[in-house]
């Protein structure tokens, strides 16, 4: 035992060196040197400069007033991959600014010079006579860019252009999408919408404007042409375009589209006659209702299809049965202030089941249940 004390005695005496342990015997304080100080201060503190002022030079790069004029440019050049580039980094400095609006200059979106070029881009390619893929797909992101564009003196004739029915049926989907879009804005502020997320907006009673919310006759136009189109995309893409419209026309043209073949079409007229506040939609809006809680498309025209088509529908039916449920939540709360009251009772009826049936998601569930209490809070 002693032995080991001993040894380890030893061992203390020998790593310690000449400090023996007592506290008058402690090493002097010496000041640190020079080269302690760099490295402990001096070398962070140029690493965090440095990288401050790469970021700084990639956000001057990213946001000079130059960039936008040369991807403008490079929109109109022949090589394919520089035209698309520019195309892509164009649009996504365009929605930057809409996510942030930037400092130190105006959005690009109410940029004179980026609106005329863009514009101008559009027109041209719309005239050629044999337009090739690229040039289809080029249309298709201009036209979709003119719904964010601020200047629609310039934008909507374009538009007007592009849903042409010699059109592509993507570049006149594009166009439509942009009108959709503008008409919105309008809509939404002639209402006296809030848009912010409260009730505000659940407590208003809908009714449809006086005057339509753009008033481009290029543009009424095309829509009235493009809401009896062959094709039932372009149909119920313009009855969502129609109910942003608005005024006296639009609704009319939404009245008869209640009636059309396609189920998506009448949905989306349904909706639209909703948003204004129109009655019509009621007895529409109801079938649906029952409609969407069918786990199995009940589809007269399936019966002739084969079984690929069959199986593609049902499919598809599955993806869009919950947002289809929640678009007929939403009608029955903006058209409840119109709707009589055996047309309250059917509706809060149909509410409930969604509200209770297992077929849809949980959040489709509580919508049905808020919509309920909702109901309930309202006078009869």
């Amino acid at each position: 035992m002693s032995a080991d004390s001993s040894e380890a005695r030893s061992v203390t005496s020998d790593s310690a060196g000449a400090y023996s342990g007592r506290p008058e015997e402690l090493p002097p304080v010496k000041p640190p040197s020079a080269g302690f100080i760099v490295q402990l201060f001096l070398i962070p503190a140029l690493i965090v400069m440095a990288v401050v002022a790469v970021w700084a030079l990639f956000g001057r790069l990213a946001d000079s007033g130059t960039d936008w004029a040369q991807l403008v440019v490079e929109l109109g050049s022949g090589n394919e991959h520089r035209r698309w580039r520019a195309a892509q980094e164009l649009a996504q400095l365009i929605r930057n600014d809409q996510l942030q609006t930037p400092v130190g200059r105006e959005p690009l979106a109410r940029n004179p010079e980026v609106c005329e070029a863009l514009v101008k881009l559009l027109n041209e390619s719309l005239s050629q006579t044999t337009p090739t893929q690229d040039d289809i797909l080029h249309q298709e992101f201009l036209a979709r860019c003119m719904g964010s564009l601020f200047d629609t003196s310039q934008t909507l004739p374009a538009l007007a252009l592009a849903m042409q029915p010699e059109r592509d049926v993507e570049v006149r989907k594009s166009a439509l999408m942009a009108v959709t879009t503008i008409a919105g804005a309008r809509f939404d502020q002639a209402m006296g919408f809030v848009g912010d997320g409260s009730d505000g907006d659940d407590n208003l009673q809908r009714k449809p404007l006086p005057e339509p919310s753009l008033a481009d006759a290029g543009v009424l136009k095309q829509l009235r042409v493009a809401a009896q189109d062959s094709e039932p995309v372009v149909r119920h893409l313009a009855a969502y375009a129609l109910a942003n419209v608005s005024g006296p026309e639009s609704i009319e043209q939404l009245k008869v589209m209640l009636l059309d073949g396609d189920r998506r079409t009448r949905a989306n007229a349904v909706m639209g006659l909703a948003r204004n506040g129109v009655s019509d939609a009621i007895p529409e809006l109801q079938k649906m209702m029952a409609e969407v809680q069918q786990p199995v498309l009940a589809d007269a025209s399936l019966k002739s299809a084969d079984e690929t088509e069959r199986l593609l529908q049902q499919r598809m039916w599955q993806a869009e049965q919950p947002i289809l449920a929640r678009n007929c939540l939403r009608a029955v709360r903006d058209l409840w202030f119109v709707a009589a009251a055996d047309q309250r009772q059917a509706l809060q009826a149909a509410t409930v089941a969604i509200g209770s049936a297992e077929l849809f998601a949980a959040d489709v569930r509580n919508q049905a249940r808020e919509l309920q209490q909702w109901m309930e809070q309202k006078p009869k």
